[in-house]
């Protein structure tokens, strides 16, 4: 059994919205970091390891598409769980989401209580 707690990286470009989940999951237990934009996402994945990437897809700059391949092609990332955040309601592209290997999407406003079955279910902790 794992004891150590669980380490999420947050990446959101609404900064209040990260700045709050955060909050919420660090109230809840888990280690968590936020980045702003995926290239500082990237970075900060390079160099503090995470169990778990939550993931907004519509950032300027650096998308969240391309931010996940760019976790994914670090060493060591190619199986991390990549939980795609979308606050868009008109789905994603299929073929870019499934080049991005997302463990699964939530739309936002996302709910606490799916939020943290996904959580469990994709880092096979319980919570």
């Amino acid at each position: 059994m794992n004891s150590r707690r669980l380490r999420i990286l947050l990446v959101d470009d609404n900064k209040d919205a990260a700045d709050m989940l955060a909050l919420l999951l660090a109230h809840l237990g888990i280690e968590c970091r936020t980045s702003y934009d995926g290239l500082t996402a990237v970075t900060q994945l390079a160099v503090w390891q995470a169990d778990l990437v939550l993931l907004d897809l519509l950032m300027p700059g650096m998308d969240g598409f391309d931010t996940a391949i760019a976790m994914r092609a670090l060493p060591g990332y190619d199986t991390l769980p990549i939980v795609a955040l979308s606050g868009w309601d008109g789905g994603v592209e299929r073929e870019r989401f499934d080049a991005a290997q997302f463990s699964e999407q939530l739309n936002k406003p996302v709910q606490l209580d799916k939020l943290l079955h996904v959580i469990g279910r994709v880092t096979q902790r319980v919570l």
